[in-house]
C-alpha cells in the first residue's frame, strides 16, 4: 500500500508526538503451538496466566531420516568439521553426516571390507582446540580389541590395540588422554593422543562403564561385582567412592550447568546423579527405562532417552525434569548439535538416524513484561495509543474487559481489522479506538493469537493517579 507524502509526514509528526508526550512499553509474544490460543493480559489482581490453556504438549519436530550402515549405535558430533558421525556395528563402517541430513562419508574400518570383524561399539571425539589432534574421531571396536583413529580427511591413519574385549572409552581433554575399559582385566588404559603412549593402570575390580567429568577431568568407573563406583583424578589418584548402587550403570553423561554427573540404571527408572564436588549421590525417577544420555549445549539441558516408553525427557540444573516429547521407535544413541540444538538419535534396527528439534509448545510473553504487570496494578496507567505488529496474521478482535470496583464488568470490542496498516511487509494495525482505556489490576486485554505467529505490542500511556481513578469509577455507580 501507497502513502501519499502529506500522510507519511502526518505518521511521522503523530509518532513524534506520542514519543515526546507519552511513555511507552513493548511486548512480544510468542505462539509455538500449532493452533491459535487465547491469550489474557493485565488484571493482576486476579493472578490469571498468560494462556487460557493449562498445558501445552512438546513435541519433536522431526526434520527427517536419514539411511546409515548396519545396527548403528553410539554418535557423536565433532566440532572441528560441524559433522556427525554414527558406528555402525554389524557393516563395520561409520557414517558421516551433516546437519541437513546428507551423508557424505561412509569409513569402512577394514582395510579389506568383510576380511577381519570390527563390532564398533562406541565413537568420541578430540575436542582439545589447542593441540594438534583437534577433531580426530575415536572408534572402539570390541571384536577386535583396538580403536580406530578417523581423520578429518576421512581416513584411518592408525588403528591402536587396546585392552581386550573393551567395552567403553572417553577422550579427557584435561590431560588430552582417552582412558579405555575393558571386561576382561581390573586395568583401564590411558593412552596420550599426542604420542601415542599407552600407560596401564589397575583398578579396583572389572569395570563395565566409565563417565567422564570435563571439568577437572575426574574418570567415574564403574565396578558391576562390587556394585561401586570409583572416582580418578588424571593423576590416578582415587579421589572418590559411591557404594551400595542398586542397578548397573550403563551410560554417562556430564552436566555442567549442575555440576552433576549421570549415569542410567540398566532396567531400572532412574538415574543415578553424582555431585562432583562432594561426591555424593542420590537416585532420580524416570517415567521409564533409561537408554542413552547426553547434554544439549545450546539449551542447558540434560536428555535422556527412554527405551520402554520411546520418549525423551529433560533434565535441568536443579534436577526438574522439562515436559517430555515423544520419539518413535527411541533405541540407541543421542547426539546434539551445541549451538543450533538438532538432535540425531540412532534407531539400530531400523539402520537409520533420525534428526529433529524440540518444539516448544507455550504462548510466551517477553521483556519484562510480568514487571509492568505488577507495576500498573498498584500504578495505573491510562493508554494512549496501540501499535500491532504480527509476524503473520493479525489477531481479529481485541477484547477489553473493563472491571468497577463493585465488581461490574462490560466488554468492548475492537475490530483490529479496520486499523490494518501494512507497513514494510508486515502486519501492523494503528489502533486508535484503545485510547482512555486504563491498564491496572483489574482490567483485562483478551485475544487470539494465531498459530506459530510472533505479535509485538507497542503501548504508549501515561501514568494516573489512584484518587483520580477511584473518583472516576465512583461517578460511573
Amino acid at each position: 500500500m501507497a502513502y501519499s507524502l502529506d500522510m507519511q509526514k502526518r505518521y511521522r509528526d503523530f509518532y513524534k508526538n506520542l514519543t515526546k508526550e507519552f511513555q511507552s512499553v513493548q511486548f512480544v509474544i510468542c505462539n509455538s503451538t500449532d493452533t491459535s490460543q487465547r491469550v489474557r493480559l493485565w488484571g493482576a489482581n486476579s493472578e490469571l496466566s498468560l494462556s487460557t490453556t493449562d498445558k501445552f504438549t512438546n513435541r519433536f519436530n522431526d526434520t527427517q531420516t536419514i539411511a546409515v550402515g548396519s545396527y548403528p549405535q553410539g554418535m557423536v558430533y565433532n566440532p572441528a568439521n560441524d559433522l556427525f558421525y554414527v558406528v555402525n556395528q554389524l557393516s563395520d563402517d561409520v557414517s558421516v553426516f551433516n546437519s541437513e541430513g546428507v551423508v557424505l562419508h561412509t569409513i569402512t574400518l577394514a582395510s579389506i571390507p568383510f576380511t577381519i570383524s570390527y563390532s564398533p561399539i562406541a565413537i568420541t571425539v578430540h575436542t582439545r582446540a589447542d593441540s594438534p589432534n583437534y577433531g580426530e574421531v575415536y572408534v572402539l571396536s570390541s571384536i577386535r580389541d583396538s580403536i580406530s583413529v578417523i581423520e578429518l580427511d576421512f581416513t584411518i591413519s592408525e588403528e591402536l590395540s587396546v585392552i581386550k574385549r573393551p567395552t567403553g572409552f572417553v577422550y579427557n581433554p584435561i590431560d588430552d588422554s582417552l582412558y579405555v575399559i575393558g571386561i576382561t582385566e581390573a586395568n583401564m588404559f590411558v593412552i596420550d593422543t599426542p604420542t601415542r603412549v599407552v600407560e596401564q593402570r589397575s583398578i579396583e575390580g572389572i569395570p563395565l562403564s566409565i563417565g567422564l567429568d570435563s571439568y577437572t577431568g575426574n574418570v567415574y568407573i564403574y565396578i558391576p561385582l562390587s556394585r561401586e563406583v570409583f572416582i580418578y583424578d588424571t593423576a590416578h589418584n582415587r579421589v572418590g567412592l559411591i557404594d551400595q548402587i542398586t542397578k548397573h550403570i550403563t551410560s554417562w553423561a556430564y552436566y555442567p550447568l549442575a555440576k552433576h554427573i549421570y549415569g542410567i540404571l540398566a532396567d531400572d527408572a532412574s538415574l543415578l546423579a553424582i555431585d562432583t564436588i562432594s561426591f555424593v549421590a542420590s537416585q532420580i525417577p524416570l517415567e521409564g527405562v533409561g537408554g542413552s544420555i547426553a547434554y544439549s549445549e545450546s539449551e542447558g539441558l540434560l536428555y535422556i532417552g527412554e527405551t520402554t516408553n520411546n520418549q525423551v525427557l529433560r533434565l535441568n540444573a536443579d534436577n526438574e525434569f522439562i515436559t517430555p516429547y515423544p520419539i518413535a521407535d527411541f533405541e540407541t544413541g543421542i547426539a546434539i548439535h551445541p549451538t543450533s540444538g538438532l538432535v540425531a538419535v540412532s534407531k539400530a534396527t531400523l539402520n537409520s538416524v533420525t534428526l529433529g528439534r524440540v518444539t516448544n509448545q507455550e504462548v510466551s510473553i517477553k521483556e519484562g513484561y510480568d514487571e509492568y504487570r505488577q507495576e500498573f496494578q498498584f500504578n495505573p496507567a491510562q493508554v494512549k495509543h496501540l501499535k500491532i505488529i504480527s509476524s503473520d496474521r493479525l489477531m481479529n478482535t481485541l477484547e477489553l474487559e473493563d472491571i468497577s470496583v463493585s465488581g461490574k464488568s462490560d466488554r468492548r470490542f475492537i475490530s483490529i481489522g479496520n486499523y490494518n496498516s501494512p507497513q514494510n511487509f508486515l502486519n501492523v494495525a494503528e489502533v486508535f479506538e484503545i485510547e482512555g482505556t486504563v491498564i491496572d489490576g483489574l482490567h483485562r486485554w483478551y485475544f487470539t493469537i494465531p498459530a506459530q505467529t510472533t505479535i509485538t505490542l507497542l503501548i504508549y500511556y501515561t501514568k494516573l493517579d489512584w484518587f483520580d481513578v477511584l473518583e472516576n469509577e465512583l461517578e460511573k455507580r
